[in-house]
C-alpha cells in the first residue's frame, strides 16, 4: 500500500518529448487540412484551427506529463476543471474535429503511434470521401427559392410551370400575412436549365411580387 502512494515521476528523453510535439503538429496540419478542405459555409473562423493544433499537441503534451503518474493526473484533472470554455460552437461538426484532434494527441503522447497514423489516415480518407459525396445531403445541385405572392395566386399555376421545366421541388415552408402568402421551396434543376429562368419564369407568374433564389448545397440536409 505504501508503494502505491510513493508514486514517482516518470523522465521521458528530451528526443522522444520533441518527436511526441512534432508528430502531433503533423497530425493536427492533416486535420486542419482535411477540415478546411470540407467545410462550407460561413462560419470558417481562423481562431478554431489554431485551436484544432493546440488541442492536438496540448494534449499529446498532457499525456507526457501523467503518464504513470497518478498524483500528477489527480493534480492535472483538477487544473483543467477549473477552465471553462464560452464558445459557442455553430456546428456541431466541428466538436468531432475537436475530439479527433485531442485523440490523435493522446494517441501520440502516449506512444501509440501506429494506432495515431492508422486512425489519421483511414478518418481522413473517410471524411474527405463523405465530402465528395455529398452523402446525406437531400439535394445535390438544388436550390433555395422564396417567393412571395399575394392572396389571389394560384399555386397550381406554380406546380404547371415547375412541371414544364422539369424542376423537381418540395414545399418547406408557407407563411400567411394579411394579403400576402409566402413560400419557401427546395428545388432541383433538370439538366442544362440555369436558376435565371426559373426566376424569371417565376416572376412572370400572376400576383408574385418578388422572388428570391439561393444555393440549398449546403442547407437542405437530412
Amino acid at each position: 500500500m505504501q508503494n502505491f502512494y510513493n508514486l514517482t515521476s516518470t523522465e521521458l528523453n528530451a528526443a522522444v518529448i520533441v518527436l511526441n510535439i512534432l508528430l502531433s503538429f503533423a497530425a493536427a496540419a492533416v486535420i486542419v487540412g482535411v477540415y478546411r478542405k470540407t467545410h462550407r459555409g460561413l462560419s470558417y473562423s481562423r481562431s478554431f484551427v489554431v485551436t484544432l493544433m493546440m488541442v492536438c499537441t496540448l494534449g499529446s503534451v498532457v499525456m507526457m506529463v501523467v503518464q504513470e503518474n497518478l498524483i500528477g493526473a489527480f493534480a492535472l484533472l483538477g487544473a483543467f476543471s477549473m477552465i471553462r470554455f464560452r464558445t459557442i460552437v455553430k456546428d456541431t461538426k466541428d466538436v468531432a474535429y475537436v475530439f479527433f484532434a485531442l485523440v490523435e494527441g493522446v494517441a501520440i503522447g502516449t506512444g501509440n503511434y501506429a494506432i495515431a497514423g492508422i486512425a489519421l489516415t483511414f478518418i481522413a480518407i473517410a471524411l474527405l470521401v463523405v465530402h465528395r459525396k455529398r452523402l446525406g445531403a437531400a439535394f445535390r445541385t438544388g436550390y433555395l427559392i422564396m417567393l412571395q405572392a399575394g392572396s389571389a395566386f394560384d399555386p397550381i399555376k406554380l406546380n404547371e410551370l415547375f412541371r414544364s421545366l422539369g424542376v423537381t421541388y418540395h414545399v418547406l415552408h408557407i407563411k400567411s400575412s394579411g394579403e400576402e402568402m409566402e413560400y419557401s421551396l427546395a428545388v432541383e434543376l433538370a439538366e442544362g436549365l440555369g436558376p435565371e429562368r426559373v426566376v424569371s419564369s417565376l416572376s412572370a407568374l400572376p400576383h408574385v411580387h418578388s422572388v428570391d433564389l439561393m444555393t440549398g448545397k449546403e442547407s437542405v440536409e437530412y
